[in-house]
């Protein structure tokens, strides 16, 4: 049993061998219900959150399958969930940031990317983390469309798995350095969905980037696109405004995988930033020194 200990705070002892399984058969029945849903689009019902986006009944009811699973194992955890912390706190993420000293919390985005879920592209994601005093321990991001799954404990790095696959081979993703210059670089992002001087300010930068690198790529999912900089696929992921269920479980997979995971100001990783950036050294160094 691999246990999580703090030295300055009473710890309770959690299976994190069985928070890595819950947290992977959980992903894969959310992914298995989405897909079944992506197929009848026109059933589903639409909310509008403000400047939060949407959401339908096919992200509450993911949700409700992964907060029911955690709770028959984990009762005592708190979970925060995107759907129903949008309820409980009504889109005002600084109000949920007390779970940073709060000892065993379960964060879940249980559809990123529902803009592309909603028009039938396949870039979406399921992802389950669990975070202790603030600090993500283990992580998941499942893809459904691909059976592609993302997956890393603390301290112990990140593997990449098909969860649909009757027979897959578990990959170790690589540690090594990102010696590409930013110009030889494919980058990819997201805007802010407040509109105003934050987003002129961000679409100013996204055009500064655009004029260095070799080119970026706008997906509509941040919790991938932090996954496909941990295999290599893209080189840098920057955003600013995501909410701790789009980061905690991608970020600690980023950071497992040897990708440094910053804030704007050069700030270690933890969910609840405003502004995050990922990239391998040196590259993550060149990039950092363009936003401060």
């Amino acid at each position: 049993m691999i246990t999580m200990k703090t030295t300055t705070r009473t710890s309770t002892k959690v299976n994190i061998n069985l928070a890595l399984k819950i947290s992977l058969d959980l992903a894969k029945k959310s992914g298995i219900f989405l897909l079944k849903k992506q197929l009848r689009l026109s059933t589903l019902k639409i909310n509008i959150k403000e400047a939060q986006g949407i959401a339908s009944n096919a992200d509450t009811e993911s949700e409700k399958i992964i907060i029911d699973g955690i709770k028959k194992i984990f009762p005592d955890h708190f979970i925060l969930a995107e759907e129903s912390a949008f309820e409980e706190f009504k889109g005002e993420m600084s109000r949920y940031e007390f779970l940073k000293n709060t000892e065993w919390v379960w964060i879940i985005d249980p559809l990123d990317g529902t803009n592309n879920f909603l028009n039938g592209l396949d870039y979406f994601g399921v992802c389950i983390s669990l975070v202790h005093f603030g600090d993500p321990v283990v992580g998941v991001v499942l893809r459904p469309s691909s059976g592609e799954c993302f997956y890393a404990v603390k301290g112990k790095g990140t593997k990449l798995v098909n969860l649909f696959a009757k027979k897959s081979k578990v990959i170790t993703l690589n540690k090594a350095e990102n010696k590409k210059l930013l110009k030889s670089s494919l980058l990819v992002t997201g805007f802010t969905s407040e509109k105003g001087a934050i987003f002129e300010e961000e679409f100013t930068l996204f055009k500064k980037m655009l004029g260095k690198s070799r080119g970026i790529r706008r997906m509509g999912s941040a919790a991938l696109d932090l996954c496909y900089v941990s295999k290599g696929v893209f080189d840098c992921f920057w955003e600013r405004g995501l909410a701790a269920w789009d980061v905690s479980a991608a970020g600690l997979i980023c950071t497992e995988s040897g990708v440094t995971v910053t804030d704007y100001s050069g700030q270690r990783f933890h969910p609840f930033q405003g502004t995050i950036v990922a990239a391998r050294a040196p590259l993550h160094g060149e990039i950092l020194s363009i936003f401060q």
